[in-house]
């Protein structure tokens, strides 16, 4: 489980592909002192388990049922991604629960600043409508927002300071794919009668 404050952004050094997904080397940061072998890290949201590591980098598998539903299926060398270490025990929950299961990668559409503030916004599928609400929150490649405007087909995150100064988000071009992971506390409540 994870909360969403990103705490570093990394270059993918390498990829490699097997049978049954791809395999990433992916830039260490140096605080990042405490993984081994089975740590969780969200990468771009994703959680994805470390499989070996060095002082300069990590490597993390991503399974083809990932692939087929997340923005890493196009990820390439070079490529910058948002990294954040499993929630511990006792540490404040400074975002929203995200568990780092994508629901869906969609596209980003555009950027409008209004005053000082800067809005993206991005495509919203028709079946997943329900599964959002104004003010509430929404995991965009692993960085914890909150839905600042819902239309039928789009929706706007307005992108505080810091945000756009520690996440790719900025970087995202329109037309590009994003990761999102929809709060999980309403898909529970969605499925409470089944």
């Amino acid at each position: 489980m994870f909360t969403g404050i990103i705490e570093a952004t990394a270059p993918i050094l390498a990829i490699s592909s097997k049978a049954g997904g791809k395999y990433l080397k992916i830039s260490r940061p140096d605080f990042f002192s405490d993984i081994k072998i089975g740590s969780s890290i969200a990468c771009n949201g994703i959680c994805l388990t470390v499989l070996e590591f060095d002082p300069a980098s990590f490597t993390v598998q991503v399974m083809n049922e990932t692939l087929s539903k997340s923005s890493a299926s196009i990820w390439r060398n070079g490529d910058i991604l948002n990294l954040e270490r499993a929630l511990r025990l006792g540490d404040r929950l400074d975002g929203h629960w995200v568990m780092g299961h994508i629901d869906r990668a969609v596209k980003f559409l555009r950027k409008e600043q209004r005053g000082s503030t800067w809005y993206y916004h991005y495509e919203l599928p028709s079946q997943d409508r329900q599964l959002m609400i104004p003010q509430g929150s929404i995991a965009i490649n692993g960085v914890s927002l909150t839905v600042a405007s819902l239309t039928t087909r789009d929706f706007a995150i307005a992108l505080i300071e810091h945000s756009l100064q520690n996440s790719n988000l900025p970087q995202v071009k329109p037309g590009a794919l994003v990761n999102l992971e929809y709060d999980a506390l309403g898909k529970y409540m969605l499925r409470r009668d089944l």
